[in-house]
């Protein structure tokens, strides 16, 4: 970091005549690299060698909205403040912490060898690289929303830089940059084996419970729906998203989703026949021919469902990359009654050409237009273009991931009829009740519209 006293960092004058930092990270404020570049060098030379610690931030799934990047930001400033604890609790007074330049996504912490010692082993690397990793990820878990964390992943890396007479310092660090970033990348190759043989078991085991979160009516003040969500207890996925993603990469969607519905509807317990049942399903799973064939039926009479209670929510992890075969096969399920959704309009592959594709009977907005909603006004402007659009086609509206009264609250002055977050009740086994108290100390009564 700077020492007290020096001077600035350099700025220049953008086109509006304000001054930009050269050196300082926008989002993270921390600085950059080349500020450091210089006490690096002497650090090396001083003592012959230093260590490299690099955490990546990856983007797991593609971000195609300026909300999706707001996530990121955030992300990348909650790890910022969690190294910086780490480095002024952990680590001594001359191990800096910088952003490097590359792709704004990736920190370093130097480290210099330990005091009882004149050299820096690859143990003592791992070490502190292992004593960061699970307080990195317990702290992502519990600040960052579930929908989040799930879009983008942390991998640790690390390499040694040794001092060569007649070597520029700075290409010296930079090559241990690159080790340091190929060493984080193996990790996650790394995880991405292990996550396919937790799969194998999961899915020998069948090990996939359900839980449910209510859809309730801003206006008439009930619930309308339940969506069923899948959950597995080990620690490799931190969340349902990530699971999926890796069934993809496994080449084994159709058999997790299999159980997943067949969890969903043998734990869903009596079924009020008023209400309805999204399930999550993979575009590519459509064409399952244990999902088109008579099994779906039997399971849904097994669990005392009518297809028309059944809702399939169309959650893309990858793109629809032929709408036209898409729809012949969709039509199957509409001529037994099933209802379709599309999940996640607004973040990633969900977007206007899957809405006019498909023509679905529900859009799920995502929850990184519904954050601050009240507070944004942008988000307001799209979500009343979004709103009238729903009352123009005949598409009903759900607004996802509502947190707190005043989104709520903004979500009835737009329009918006139909909602489901943490507000009114968390995902649970059984089916949860609820919060409907909050509609009615909230939201004042309003006809039908």
């Amino acid at each position: 970091m700077i020492e007290p006293g020096a001077p600035p960092e350099p700025a220049v004058e953008s086109a509006a005549g304000a001054s930009t930092p050269l050196l300082y990270d926008q989002v993270t404020d921390l600085p950059r690299l080349p500020l450091l570049m210089g006490r690096m060098s002497h650090l090396l030379a001083e003592r012959g060698e230093l260590g490299l610690l690099t955490i990546q931030i990856v983007q797991e799934r593609p971000v195609e909205t300026p909300f999706g990047w707001q996530a990121f930001d955030a992300l990348l400033r909650h790890v910022a403040r969690f190294l910086e604890a780490f480095r002024r609790d952990h680590l001594r007074r001359e191990d800096d912490l910088a952003e490097t330049m590359v792709n704004g996504n990736a920190f370093v912490i130097t480290l210099s060898p330990p005091r009882d010692r004149t050299r820096l082993e690859p143990a003592d690397l791992q070490r502190i690289k292992a004593r960061i990793r699970e307080p990195l990820r317990a702290s992502l878990v519990e600040a960052l929303p579930a929908g989040a964390i799930d879009r983008f992943g942390c991998y640790l890396g690390c390499a040694q830089v040794l001092h060569e007479p007649g070597v520029r310092a700075e290409r010296l660090i930079y090559q241990a940059l690159d080790e340091a970033t190929a060493d984080a990348l193996r990790a996650r190759s790394q995880q991405a084996t292990e996550q396919g043989t937790a799969l194998r078991t999961i899915l020998a085991e069948r090990s996939v419970s359900a839980v449910y979160q209510p859809v309730v009516d801003l206006s008439d003040r009930r619930v309308v729906g339940y969506e069923a969500l899948s959950r597995v207890s080990t620690r490799l996925f931190r969340g349902p998203e990530q699971m999926f993603r890796a069934a993809q990469a496994a080449n084994v969607i159709w058999a997790l989703e299999r159980v997943c519905r067949e969890r969903a509807l043998g734990m869903l317990g009596p079924f009020p026949p008023g209400l309805a049942l999204f399930l999550n399903v993979e575009p590519d799973s459509i064409y399952d021919p244990h999902f088109r064939g008579s099994a779906t039926l039997e399971l849904l009479s097994q669990a005392g469902v009518q297809p028309r209670q059944v809702v399939l929510e169309v959650t893309e992890h990858s793109g629809v990359q032929d709408f036209k075969a898409f729809r012949r096969a969709l039509e199957q399920f509409r001529s037994q009654g099933f209802r379709l959704a599309i999940d996640d309009v607004g973040s990633a592959y969900s977007g206007l050409q899957s809405i006019a594709e498909i023509a679905p009977d529900f859009i799920k907005i995502d929850m990184s237009l519904t954050r601050d909603l009240h507070q944004n006004p942008i988000k307001r402007d799209l979500m009343h273009t979004i709103s009238k659009f729903s009352v123009m086609t005949g598409i009903a509206l759900i607004a996802e991931g509502v947190e707190s009264v005043e989104e709520m609250q903004e979500l009835r002055r737009i329009g918006v009829r139909l909602a489901q977050g943490y507000l009114f009740a968390r995902p649970e086994h059984p089916r949860p009740d609820a919060r409907l108290d909050l509609l009615r100390d909230a939201c004042p009564p309003s006809g039908r519209g």
